[in-house]
């Protein structure tokens, strides 16, 4: 009995130490959350998203799709990922609505679909995500 409370014991240990290295660092992880675009452009002279617009992104792990909303238009496309390498082979499909407003919404639309399929790695830091894209970085907050 004493040994079987001995080993039952030990389990317990080792799963509870599981739990806290999966759970204790409080980094998002980039596959399977939401993300919010904060800002984006080259290093040093990065714009914000324009007010009442929100891009999003989600890298879904079991379907290796990225997808979510470019601020007027629902997106979609495919993933690769090798360690912090990140590749986003194309092409990203998007929905056809035209938005008005607000000004400049397909504009930044645009630019962010062209910037995201040049992905390149990415870093995260706590809730912050930064997509390397070439010369230009997107720099997401998780939800």
């Amino acid at each position: 009995m004493k040994r079987i409370l001995g080993m039952l014991s030990l389990l317990l240990i080792v799963v509870l130490g599981l739990i806290a290295c999966s759970t204790g660092t409080g980094e998002a992880m980039l596959e399977d959350t939401a993300w919010i675009l904060e800002s984006y452009g080259e290093p040093g002279n990065l714009q914000a998203v324009i007010a009442d617009t929100e891009i999003t992104a989600e890298f879904a792990s079991a379907e290796e799709t990225v997808k979510g909303s470019a601020g007027c238009n629902s997106y979609f496309g495919s993933y690769e990922l090798k360690g912090s390498q990140l590749s986003i082979p194309g092409p990203i499909g998007a929905t056809e609505m035209y938005c008005m407003e607000p000004e400049g919404v397909m504009d930044q639309e645009q630019e962010y679909l062209a910037v995201l399929q040049l992905a390149e790695s990415y870093e995260i830091d706590g809730d912050e995500l930064q997509i390397n894209c070439g010369s230009q970085v997107l720099i997401f907050k998780s939800d």
